[in-house]
């Protein structure tokens, strides 16, 4: 009786473990579905864009996907109606050779004003998932701009004020005087001396008092 205790404790501790293995894989799977199931080749940008409004009629549509596409018939499509339902597309879309994520297609001229709109489809060469979306233009003659985005205006800033500080003018520095002369002209002295070759020598007036 005894071991059968045991046996029934092994058996339902190892179910629990593979209870708990199960509800670890489930929630795993779980948190990578997201990941996996946005790894599409998703619309990233056009031309014209989504929204735009165009003043010159497109001669085709540009779209730029997320990942590269994969070379299949009838798998990669665009489809361009105009203002009054009708088709627009001339041909089959085409994928660009030196850019796989590159997906086009040719429309008639003579377009008419009014909105369009696209619808695509493509099939990823990365994980083999399909994708599709639609957006829309509007082809108006009388627009001033053809931009998609719009470029962004920066306001001009005013020039910048120079500011010149003033020019000091240097200090005029007063030129002494000559010395007082104690009784004794300098203008005599060259007088004296040639007198003195020929007078007796004595002591001066000059020499101080």
């Amino acid at each position: 009786m005894v071991s059968n205790a045991i046996r029934w404790r092994a058996n339902l501790g190892k179910a629990g473990v593979r209870a708990g293995f199960a509800a670890a894989l489930g929630l795993g799977l779980a948190l990578l579905h997201p990941v996996f199931g946005e790894a599409h080749a998703r619309y990233l940008r056009s031309e014209p864009g989504h929204g735009a409004i165009v003043s010159v009629a497109p001669s085709r549509v540009d779209i730029w996907f997320g990942q590269e596409l994969f070379r299949r018939q009838g798998e990669n499509r665009i489809e361009v109606s105009g203002p009054d339902g009708q088709p627009v597309t001339v041909g089959d879309p085409m994928v660009d050779d030196d850019d796989r994520t590159h997906l086009s297609v040719q429309l008639k001229s003579g377009l008419l004003p009014g909105a369009y709109q696209v619808t695509w489809r493509n099939l990823s060469a990365e994980d083999g998932d399909s994708d599709e979306g639609e957006f829309g233009f509007d082809f108006d003659p009388a627009a001033a701009v053809t931009s998609t985005p719009m470029a962004a205006t920066h306001p001009t800033a005013p020039p910048a004020t120079i500011t010149t500080a003033p020019v000091s003018s240097p200090t005029q520095t007063p030129t002494p005087a000559p010395a007082p002369n104690d009784g004794c002209p300098l203008g005599l002295l060259p007088a004296l001396g040639l007198a003195g070759l020929g007078w007796p020598r004595r002591r001066g007036r000059c020499a101080g008092r």
